[in-house]
């Protein structure tokens, strides 16, 4: 299974806890099939790890980790543009994998390349300096003198302001002008991909680039609560979108 672009904590706690809630309900609901579980990024509208000090507010999602790690789930974590600053904490807990960069995967005998995907193709300089400055160890020390109190409250103020600031046309398919599309192709020049599978674009999509090969993008857990899943059989990927289970609340009656 393969998930992303999450961004718990954003926009506000009840809407967050919503969507944390619903992922739950996937994971709860996959968990005796599941083999491996690829994060592909952006779990978190930011998140940062001091020394003695993690991000609260998790305690239900952690303990669907650590009990999917306990049942022998392969944990993949992708840092993405919002949660870069992970470190060990992922990996002593749950016992996760982290990659910092995309990565090949052979999946069921087809090779893959799987990642966050920001910064693939296109002209991106803007961004690529950004992410070396904010990836720099000497700026993560020094950021951490900060309280985190104030560090928190400091990224998601700007990672709020980063959203407004996009167009409405960039949340569009741009098909071959895609930068990612654009990188896969300078790829498929020089080697065989069967599937491309990245997130970061927010847009759920499936599309072709040969007969013999396909992009995908796992979408979002804002709006589309999209998701990704390769089987063990032969129909490849699938491009899913959950919802929320229905429960008749009114045919249940308490006493005490």
């Amino acid at each position: 299974m393969f998930l992303s672009d999450i961004h718990l904590r954003t926009p506000e706690d009840k809407v967050s806890q919503h969507r944390e809630e619903l992922l739950l309900q996937l994971l709860s609901q996959e968990k005796e099939r599941l083999k491996h579980l690829f994060l592909l990024g952006d779990i978190f509208d930011f998140w940062f790890e001091y020394r003695d000090v993690a991000p609260k507010g998790y305690f239900r999602l952690f303990n669907m980790f650590y009990e999917l790690y306990k049942k022998g789930v392969k944990i993949y974590f992708f840092t993405g543009n919002h949660d870069m600053w992970v470190k060990d904490y992922f990996t002593t807990q749950f016992g996760c994998q982290i990659f910092r960069s995309q990565q090949a995967f052979i999946i069921n005998g087809k090779r893959c390349l799987v990642g966050h995907g920001d910064g693939l193709g296109g002209k991106q300089r803007k961004y690529l300096l950004m992410k070396s400055i904010l990836g720099y160890n000497p700026n993560q020390k020094l950021y951490s003198l900060l309280h985190p109190r104030h560090a928190f409250s400091f990224a998601r103020y700007w990672s709020h302001k980063s959203r407004i600031a996009h167009p409405d046309d960039d949340k569009i398919f741009k098909n071959e002008e895609e930068p990612q599309i654009q990188y896969a192709r300078q790829v498929l020049s020089q080697e065989s991909v069967d599937y491309f599978i990245y997130a970061h674009r927010h847009i759920p999509i499936q599309y072709a680039l040969s007969e013999q090969s396909t992009y995908l993008n796992t979408g979002e857990w804002l709006n589309t609560f999209s998701y990704i899943v390769l089987d063990d059989g032969n129909e490849g990927p699938q491009l899913l979108y959950f919802t929320q289970s229905q429960t008749d609340e009114s045919a249940t009656e308490k006493t005490f």
